[in-house]
């Protein structure tokens, strides 16, 4: 007897197949009434013709080969330790490439008119429950008792409440904080738009099985920005945050695509507002001039949403970016400002990310560049190799010239290698430069230089070279071999 266990939908005839691939098959319990039966689970994929099927086949290596979790461990910069499952411990060359990234959204920052702030990481369950969040969002957050909860306590600290918090939550996102940055002292018209941004470490309960690398994590920080403004405001501040996104993917070397999500089945407010929300962001979206879907009933609970999903080199979509308008947390937390007229009025709430997760953009990047990371990204700028034991010493300053101007500068003086074995060694492993350094190099106080693919630029001045790479790195130039 065949028992059907694929919902469907099903395949009229085995004629429609013509390439098979089966991938995996595992053992697996069957729940039934009685003692629980082993069954088989195999799965595979198949295609109406053998040439789809071959060009997947070299898909998948291709992705496989890029996978950012072989990346990490080949080039050293991450891994993953059992004793903190869902985290990430970033080493020296990874920290780089983060602090790169972080950089650069800071830098556009201070050009488009962001303060960064620091918050709190724990609040009190009841900042949750006043945002709404611990209503819907509470089986995604770590929560915690407040040690002696169970017993009265005959004294608190100065910077302890009154009643003492019995449950205290990790942060899942910073939105709640602002408000609070907000709402701390009066505001004025004149202070809007306020713009706020937050690189703070933030904290969801994933479930284990849905932890990948780092594109799903429980701890990650966020290019996480907020903007109180006025209703007469924001369409402006809609268009900036989309002139925002497209000039950071346009440097990273990303085409988009945009989706607008419409109000969901649990949503929060009233319907009229969300009316006016949804008309606001599709306004925005049409004067944009870039492509646009509709998700019906998948924005957020409190407000509907712009989804930017970005596609790497292999044409794999990932939803990184969003822009989020929000009418109800400014309610919700009853924040106001006084008007023109001297009137009080309630300011919108935009919730903004161009990044999205830090550790998920770079894992993307990681499978998108394959490893051969652009220079003002990568952590191996520069290997100087000196040709023999004669040119050490001049090796080493040339190693300390590039890291006293910021640059990744390695020295590899191996006498038991070959220089082109050496030369190959780095390339190999992606250095974008190699400073080759002789006898001459060192009377003209030289190098000279060849990149990763081999391409000789011949001697340059060394105080030269290392002026060019600070100019290839702050202009953030995706091909600096090239232009050099």
């Amino acid at each position: 007897m065949l028992v059907d266990l694929c919902r469907g939908p099903h395949l009229r005839h085995t004629g429609q197949i013509g390439g098979l691939k089966l991938l995996t098959n595992s053992s697996s319990l069957w729940k039934s009434s009685g003692a629980p039966e082993t069954l088989q689970r195999v799965s595979g994929i198949s295609f109406p013709t053998a040439k789809e099927l071959r060009a997947w086949e070299e898909w998948r290596k291709e992705a496989e080969l890029r996978d950012h979790r072989r990346i990490g461990k080949e080039q050293e910069l991450f891994f993953f330790h059992e004793l903190s499952p869902g985290s990430c411990f970033f080493l020296p060359r990874g920290t780089r490439v983060y602090n790169a990234l972080v950089s650069f959204i800071r830098a556009e920052y201070t050009r488009r008119g962001f303060s960064e702030v620091k918050t709190p990481t724990l609040f009190s369950t009841k900042l949750w429950e006043l945002s709404g969040h611990w209503e819907h969002y509470q089986e995604d957050m770590f929560a915690l008792r407040f040690p002696g909860s169970d017993r009265p306590t005959s004294s608190q600290s100065d910077h302890c409440a009154s009643h003492p918090t019995d449950t205290l939550a990790l942060k899942p996102m910073n939105c709640p904080a602002h408000c609070l940055m907000f709402a701390h002292r009066p505001r004025s018209w004149r202070e809007l738009p306020l713009r706020l941004a937050d690189f703070g470490v933030l904290h969801r309960a994933e479930a284990s099985g849905s932890l990948g690398g780092l594109t799903r994590l429980r701890c990650f920080q966020q290019d996480d920005a907020h903007i109180f403004c006025a209703p007469n405001q924001l369409e402006a501040e809609i268009r900036g945050c989309l002139d925002f996104l497209r000039s950071v993917y346009a440097v990273l070397g990303f085409s988009f695509r945009l989706a607008l999500s419409t109000r969901p089945s649990g949503f929060l407010g009233e319907p009229c507002l969300w009316d006016q929300a949804e008309q606001v962001l599709q306004q925005a979206l049409e004067e944009f001039g870039e492509p646009w879907d509709l998700n019906p009933g998948d924005g957020a609970f409190y407000g509907p949403k712009i989804d930017v999903h970005l596609h790497d080199a292999l044409g794999r979509p990932h939803q990184c970016g969003t822009i989020q308008l929000d009418f109800q947390l400014p309610l919700r937390f009853d924040l106001q400002y006084k008007g023109q007229a001297g009137a009080l009025e309630r300011p919108v709430l935009i919730h903004r990310a161009v990044l999205g997760s830090v550790e998920r953009m770079l894992g993307v990047l990681a499978e998108n560049h394959g490893g051969k990371w652009p220079l003002w990204l990568s952590p191996f700028q520069v290997m100087v190799i000196p040709v023999g034991a004669e040119q050490e010493d001049y090796a080493r300053e040339a190693q300390q010239s590039l890291q006293a101007r910021g640059l990744v500068g390695d020295l590899d003086a191996d006498s038991g290698l070959t220089l082109s074995r050496r030369v190959r060694r780095a390339q190999l492993a992606n250095y974008n430069f190699q400073f080759v350094v002789g006898q001459k190099e060192q009377s003209n106080r030289t190098v000279n230089i060849r990149t990763r693919d081999n391409l000789r630029l011949g001697e340059r001045d060394l105080t030269e070279a290392v002026g060019r790479l600070l100019e290839l790195q702050s202009s953030r130039v995706p091909n600096a071999e090239e232009m050099f």
